[in-house]
């Protein structure tokens, strides 16, 4: 038993200094039949301990995604669901946001921002690709940026203030080195956003010096309690709750988990452009029916512009096998965005105060 309990110590110790599944990846590490490996089940089931056990890729998958429309979903919230204990969860959870593998971040609406107009760039690039995508990627105006297969080069999503900004940036775009063509879809609505709040004509909220500090530090800590939003802004607990409630209800901000895919994903997205030979007011219930990651109503080239993410290629297939048969979409062209370099929406701490 004293060998035992000294073998549960040294494991312990082990543990306190691993975070997240760096516990589990180091017992994986062991041979399977070796000693050291046998020993520690031992003694975790002499003393009636638990040992960590291993979490499935899936069920790590579904946690990551519980937190993309909710970034402060709670963990016991989250572990309910997915049926693991809170405290995996929470690993889960730290260890993706060490590794950089999630972002969790507010996102700002763009009419507290000031932007009015959205549009969706193909860029085609003669020459290297990447003098146009990092000066793309440093623009201000860009929210995405990925190299993409096919006939263009880069898509870009720009989102500007009033005319005639747009204009500025498309002809500041087209001097980059080796641009030869954009091609320019506007947006004339936006039906799914999962990491943004959604663009609306309705006139914003009026914000404060208080909401502005609620909203800084969140960029600091998307998760903070609500003691420690107050103390930010020099509220009470309650009171920045209330605060935190009324920005998100008037849909002021949206708190989400963001997987980092800049570099190269396993699964690329996919951009999809839409034409569409029915009334496009017809097609929006079937396509948010596939649970794009965005989806907009648009002018110019396509009548729709769709981002399509999954877990695997072949999920990825069997959504765009149910894509072109849905009724009503009369053309449908995809591109895969091979290596994101930006995705960043709505993330700003230089926020002015709007009048309501």
């Amino acid at each position: 038993m004293h060998i035992a309990i000294a073998i549960r110590e040294a494991y312990l110790a082990v543990s306190a200094r691993l975070s997240g599944n760096s516990t589990n990846q180091f017992i994986s590490q062991l041979p399977a039949r070796s000693i050291h490996a046998k020993l520690y089940r031992l003694c975790f089931s002499i003393l009636g301990g638990s040992m960590p056990g291993h979490v499935s890729e899936q069920s790590q998958r579904r946690v990551l995604q519980a937190l993309r429309d909710d970034g402060r979903a709670s963990f016991a919230h989250i572990a309910k669901a997915v049926r693991l204990p809170r405290h995996q969860v929470a690993s889960i959870v730290q260890t993706a946001v060490a590794r950089d593998e999630l972002r969790l971040t507010v996102s700002i609406s763009p009419a507290l921002l000031g932007l009015e107009r959205f549009a969706y760039l193909q860029i085609a690039v003669l020459g290297p690709v990447h003098p146009a995508r990092d000066a793309l990627v440093s623009m201000q105006e860009t929210t995405f940026v990925a190299d993409v297969a096919g006939r263009y080069s880069i898509d870009a999503e720009v989102r500007v203030g009033p005319d005639p900004h747009l204009r500025r940036t498309l002809d500041t775009i087209l001097q980059l080195p080796g641009v030869s063509d954009v091609r320019t879809t506007l947006y004339e609505s936006i039906e799914v956003n999962r990491f943004s709040p959604f663009h609306t004509a309705a006139t914003p909220l009026t914000i404060d010096e208080a909401d502005r500090a609620i909203i800084r530090h969140l960029h600091t800590d998307a998760r903070a309690s609500y003691r420690q939003l107050g103390e930010a802004s020099g509220l009470s607990p309650s009171g920045a709750r209330l605060r935190f409630d009324r920005l998100l209800r008037g849909g002021a901000i949206k708190v989400v988990g963001i997987p980092v895919r800049t570099g190269q994903p396993e699964t690329p997205t996919l951009g999809v452009g839409l034409r569409a030979s029915v009334p496009v007011g017809e097609l929006v219930p079937r396509l948010t029916a596939l649970q794009p990651e965005f989806l907009a109503v648009a002018i110019g080239s396509f009548d729709f512009i769709a981002t399509i993410s999954a877990e695997s290629a072949h999920e990825l297939v069997e959504t765009m096998d149910r894509l072109r048969g849905i009724e009503g979409v009369a053309e449908v062209d995809c591109w895969a965005n091979l290596k994101i370099a930006k995705e960043q929406y709505g993330e700003s701490d230089s926020l002015p105060i709007t009048a309501g």
